[in-house]
């Protein structure tokens, strides 16, 4: 068995959040670390939800469009988990157009996803927002704390 430190696991998963890819063989260092920092949120995003007293299912196949359905009071809900970067305006910004077909939710987003929830990692919150609420479905999202998505944040009660 590998055991490994609290301090050395931090390094690791900051490692995978901010891999730029840049260097040798960046094409597939970038794919590979896109799809990391795509499965370390999407854990996270399962941690977060137990914390909260949330069940979380994962459909069997990676073929649908969210990546989660989660009961919250007795009901059920799709939930698409995105990861945030932060650009130069202090926003995290959002893809809702990824390099693989089952990440492009732009083409019928509040079709078959309830949610999108992604983490902010300087602010150490997840924005839990209804997708019918984001009105411009272009290639990313804008996400600050004090714009139109603020009172998602923490959104642990799937409020719509």
């Amino acid at each position: 068995m590998h055991f490994i430190s609290r301090q050395c696991f931090r390094q690791q998963i900051s490692c995978l959040f901010f891999c730029s890819g840049g260097g040798i063989g960046r094409g597939v260092i970038t794919m590979i670390s896109a799809l990391k920092n795509g499965y370390v949120t999407e854990q996270m995003f399962i941690v977060e939800a137990m914390k909260n007293d949330i069940t979380v299912s994962k459909p069997v196949t990676n073929t649908e469009i969210y990546d989660f359905i989660v009961d919250c009071n007795n009901k059920l809900f799709t939930v698409q988990v995105k990861k945030s970067w932060d650009d130069k305006k202090g926003r995290h910004i959002v893809s809702l157009r990824g390099r693989y077909p089952r990440s492009n939710i732009r083409h019928n987003l509040s079709d078959r996803v309830d949610f999108l929830a992604t983490y902010c990692n300087g602010e150490n919150n997840w924005y839990i927002i209804p997708t019918h609420e984001i009105k411009d479905i272009n290639s990313n999202i804008a996400i600050r704390n004090t714009g139109n998505y603020a009172k998602y944040i923490n959104n642990w009660n799937f409020n719509i």
